[in-house]
């Protein structure tokens, strides 16, 4: 509810995603009660779909805290009072993007040291994924909130790849010390302060930070986390997969009429692998309760993986293991 794709639509990925994980989940959908109606019969037998009916819906347009104050029953602030109260694992939406974060924040206990949860994003480079956070959270941010998100990134990481040590880094429009906003110039002086305590007091290291990372670097794989302010980062993200998506029109149109199959074959799979419907939407990173958020334009394709997203972070415990590492 409250995105700009109709239910029905929507409703065929949560349908494949059922199939695809088959007895291991059950899936929730909330909805209004004429949604409901209309879903109910496009559903599967052999599928375990449970529906919850909510009254209202948090629309695009909607004030997010204004919305969240009036639309107490609303599908998103439902889903979001389940999570908190451990009848779902994991949360879903396309709505209201404030809206999401805000009931977050507002809804479910904060992690160790985190005042402020962002929105962490995956994208590919070519080293593999880098996590961009905050991706369209918060607007603007102080400079202690960009560092909470460099050791929030930098823990995400370490839950999800064991043993690593991970490169963070602060988009900047320059490398040097100097450059950028008087907030991203103290966030880099205080995690450049961070790294040197701990390196002094002969601790190992939580993360490498490296410093300023222009965006053209990004995608060479400079960095493994990529720190900046909500407006920032979801510019670039949106600006990247727009490009994507441009010089991969511009390829076929040029090249199809000369490429053997086998050649249209790879240059599809190239574009798979940019495309952001193949990565799990972005996680409201900074709260207890896994909680994605995906495009309010969002494809069958897209959130069909992103409710398996969702299914692999509850199976590695991710929330846990972020805390653990958030304590070391």
């Amino acid at each position: 509810m409250g995105s700009d794709r109709a239910p029905a639509l929507l409703f065929r990925a949560v349908v494949q995603a059922a199939e695809k994980m088959k007895s291991d989940h059950i899936l929730c959908v909330i909805a209004s009660s004429p949604v409901i109606d209309e879903l109910r019969p496009l559903s599967k037998p052999q599928v375990s779909i449970q529906f919850v009916a909510a009254e209202d819906s948090i629309v695009m347009s909607d004030d997010p805290l204004t919305a969240l104050r009036q639309k107490k029953n609303s599908s998103l602030v439902i889903g979001m009072r389940m999570l908190k109260k451990h009848q779902i694992d994991a949360f879903v939406s396309c709505g209201n993007t404030g809206a999401l974060v805000a009931s977050a924040a507002l809804l479910l206990p904060r992690l160790p040291g985190v005042t402020r949860p962002g929105l962490l994003a995956m994208l590919p480079t070519e080293k593999g994924s880098i996590f961009v956070l905050d991706a369209g959270g918060n607007v603007s941010c102080k400079a202690q909130h960009l560092v909470q998100f460099a050791y929030l990134g930098a823990a995400f990481q370490r839950a999800m790849k064991e043993g690593v040590i991970p490169a963070v880094g602060l988009l900047n429009v320059g490398a040097e010390s100097k450059k950028g906003t008087k907030e991203v110039r103290q966030a880099y002086d205080l995690l450049l302060s961070h790294a040197r305590e701990l390196t002094g007091g002969g601790m190992a290291p939580y993360m490498n930070f490296v410093g300023n990372v222009e965006g053209q670097d990004v995608f060479q794989g400079a960095v493994d986390v990529l720190i900046t302010d909500g407006f920032a980062g979801n510019v670039f993200i949106k600006t990247a997969e727009g490009i994507a998506s441009l010089l991969f029109k511009s390829l076929k149109t040029i090249l199809d009429p000369h490429l053997s199959k086998t050649c249209k074959q790879a240059l599809s799979e190239l574009e798979r692998q940019f495309s952001d419907a193949e990565y799990p939407g972005a996680i409201v990173c900074g709260v207890e309760g896994i909680v994605i958020k995906v495009h309010g334009n969002v494809s069958e394709k897209a959130l069909f993986n992103s409710i398996l997203g969702a299914s692999n972070y509850i199976k590695k415990g991710i929330i846990a293991n972020i805390k653990t590492q958030l304590q070391v």
